[in-house]
């Protein structure tokens, strides 16, 4: 079965490209542009997969992550930082396995396909 994956972005923007790399690339995935929103919706649909930007306004991806760590800890947790490493908190959060996997903005369409394939399975 397909791993659904949602992406949380602030940016309309980057929504917009990363719904168009991941239709060329048939991956299952929705967009949000609130943490709360994408909340919500976890509440009422199965997600494997959860793609956040670090820099957000309100709630931000670490924290974003976090509850979603608690509340559905089998989901795999992503942050996009265009901060990259340099950032301490997303240091942690890598560290104490809140988030997975980083993946710099702007990113590698191939690295992030490859990445959401590995958690993939086809009857």
């Amino acid at each position: 079965m397909k791993q659904k994956v949602i992406f949380v972005d602030d940016e309309v923007n980057v929504l917009k490209a990363l719904k168009r790399d991941m239709a060329l690339a048939d991956i299952d995935a929705e967009y949000f542009i609130s943490a709360e929103d994408a909340l919500v919706h976890l509440r009422q649909h199965q997600v494997g997969i959860v793609v956040s930007d670090f820099n957000m306004p309100g709630m931000d991806g670490v924290m974003f992550l976090k509850e979603v760590q608690i509340s559905y800890p089998d989901m795999y947790r992503v942050i996009l930082s265009s901060s990259g490493m340099e950032n301490s908190k997303l240091r942690e959060a890598l560290e104490n396995r809140t988030v997975e996997q980083c993946f710099d903005k702007p990113w590698n369409v191939n690295e992030l396909v490859a990445y959401f394939e590995r958690f993939q399975s086809y009857a």
